[in-house]
């Protein structure tokens, strides 16, 4: 991990806590490190002295317990009860976090391509944090396409920020959850952290800084700009009346001059739509793809795959074109 924390003494630990997973086991040795440092940066109690001392191989059943202990004697609070963008106090209490980090977006090809060849990398004070997190930063499709998710309003919003190197958030995750605050936004990071802390920026270059990477689409290929422009004017609400959902649009991996829409059905259903290029400039293959999905799907040539393997009939908005998909 980067940055091991900052502030406090009382925070540092706070975080060690909060980012142990007592499941997997994540996090432990960076929590009894914690407790070491917190002896040295002057806390002092009876059961932190135990927690310092413990083994990675001691139970999580026991080191939960001297953690509960800890945090007692010392009046730190339970993970989770400090609100967002806030940070615990030298001596006791709560202060607001200071927007003294910085943020840089970018987005960048995924080395060998994997997970459809595009990562958002996220540089907080110069510091890559998606690589430093679960390994691989999200592609634009789940961060800014069709809407740009790190936009910061009123709401709390927690987002996906990094994936595991194999292309799935899931198998490694680093998330957000992104807080305004007046004139400050606050990120608390979750899962698999990148830094032993929550970070905070001065919301105007935050939103600047956020705006501009969306707007940027130099890095786009003409896949990619089809894609956009699909997922971006796609008739959505229409698509729900009939319970379909988009789920992915890329070139057909056998074939790249067919481009391919991947809608889901109520879960329990994939449905593809393909079109032929046909030499037409991106934008003008998005047109047709959008005009192709404003048709009832009973219109649509479509393929079908059901989820749900006990499902061995095509979903019910099916139409007489409508067939099984061969993989």
């Amino acid at each position: 991990m980067t940055e091991k924390g900052s502030g406090s003494a009382e925070q540092r630990l706070y975080d060690a806590v909060a980012h142990w997973n007592t499941d997997t086991g994540y996090g432990l040795a960076d929590l009894i490190h914690a407790a070491c440092q917190a002896l040295i940066d002057g806390l002092d109690s009876p059961t932190l002295r135990e927690l310092a001392g413990a083994s990675v191989r001691d139970s999580s059943w026991d080191i939960g317990d001297l953690v509960g202990k800890s945090l007692e004697e010392l009046r730190v609070p339970y993970p989770g009860t400090v609100p967002p963008g806030f940070a615990l106090a030298a001596g006791g209490g709560v202060a607001r976090r200071p927007g003294t980090d910085s943020l840089r977006l970018e987005v960048a090809p995924v080395p060998g391509g994997v997970g459809g060849g595009f990562q958002v990398q996220v540089w907080v004070n110069g510091t890559e944090m998606t690589s430093a997190g679960a390994g691989l930063g999200m592609d634009p499709y789940h961060v800014l396409v069709p809407t740009n998710r790190l936009v910061a309003d009123s709401e709390l919003r927690t987002v996906a920020i990094a994936r595991c190197v194999c292309g799935v958030h899931g198998c490694g995750s680093t998330d957000v959850t992104i807080a305004r605050d007046g004139d400050l936004v606050h990120w608390d990071w979750s899962l698999e952290v990148p830094m032993m802390r929550g970070v905070s920026f001065v919301a105007a270059d935050y939103d600047v800084e956020v705006a501009r990477v969306a707007a940027d689409h130099s890095w786009e290929t003409p896949e990619r700009v089809a894609g956009r422009r699909v997922l971006t004017d796609v008739d959505r609400e229409r698509l729900l009346t009939y319970n379909l959902r988009p789920s992915w649009v890329a070139n057909d991996y056998r074939d790249q001059e067919l481009f391919r829409v991947a809608l889901q059905v109520d879960g329990d259903y994939q449905v593809f739509v393909d079109t032929l290029r046909r030499g037409r400039s991106a934008e003008e293959l998005a047109g047709e793809v959008c005009a192709t999905l404003a048709l009832p799907p009973s219109a649509w040539h479509a393929t079908w795959h059901a989820i749900v393997p006990t499902l061995t009939k095509p979903p019910k908005i099916a139409g007489p074109s409508w067939r099984s998909a061969r993989f």
